[in-house]
């Protein structure tokens, strides 16, 4: 596996080591939300932290999955490789989601997660699932509903980011990442851009540029990027 993280200190000054799932930050809204207290004292030493740079790899398409990952900060991209060597983005997640759920079917990854930005993730062993499903009813109802939300998700952003014109589209992923990031964010480079919205690099570009000009969007130090939020939904509605 492709792994570019650093073992991280968590957002919680008392966090050292291993993390302590009782005080995360992001509990009430990640995999393990609905657990009891005794239940999470086992997943204590199996649950790593880790610190994900730029660009970095969680896990690659194919890879054996052994692993979920908890999205704690930061925003990661599922990106696939299709049969004619292009890549398409399928999903962004973000804090509180949970990226690797295949593995616990015991199939390899189907996409390889990469860091958008500074990413903190828990990394758990599939082991530890599925020991705790066994003990856990609560766990297995978690587990569903992020299945079920992880699916719905997917079909979602397929749908609002292949859909209309590429303005519209463009609109659509740049609400979307100011709603998650509470914006300012960090704008995907245009290859990503390109690649969510099925369209070269040259033509995101154009649109970038373009959303720019007419002031819909301002970007900071090439990176930190703000909108117009009235306008971009506006835009978003452009089916055509």
């Amino acid at each position: 596996m492709k792994n570019n993280g650093s073992k991280a200190l968590c957002l919680d000054a008392e966090w050292v080591g291993h993390p302590k799932c009782k005080t995360c930050a992001v509990r009430s809204s990640v995999l393990f939300a609905d657990l009891p207290d005794e239940a999470l004292d086992h997943l204590l030493q199996p649950v790593d932290n880790f610190h994900f740079h730029p660009r970095a790899h969680l896990y690659n398409q194919d890879d054996v999955g052994g692993h979920l990952f908890t999205i704690r900060s930061g925003l990661v991209k599922l990106e696939q490789s299709m049969p004619n060597g292009a890549l398409r983005v399928v999903r962004l997640l973000h804090a509180g989601d949970v990226a690797g759920l295949e593995a616990l079917l015991g199939n390899n990854y189907h996409h390889t997660a990469v860091a958008l930005g500074e990413v903190d993730a828990c990394r758990i062993a599939t082991q530890v699932i599925q020991d705790l499903d066994v003990h856990s009813p609560q766990l297995h109802a978690q587990l569903m509903l992020r299945w079920q939300t992880s699916l719905d998700e997917a079909d979602n952003f397929i749908v609002q980011l292949s859909t209309g014109s590429a303005t519209a589209r463009l609109a659509r992923l740049l609400l979307k990442l100011s709603m998650v990031a509470n914006e300012p964010f960090i704008a995907p480079s245009r290859e990503d851009i390109g690649a969510m919205l099925g369209v070269s690099t040259e033509t995101a570009s154009r649109l970038m540029a373009e959303f720019k000009r007419q002031g819909w969007v301002r970007e900071a130090n090439g990176q930190f990027v703000s909108c117009e939020c009235g306008r971009l939904a506006q835009l978003a509605t452009d089916m055509d």
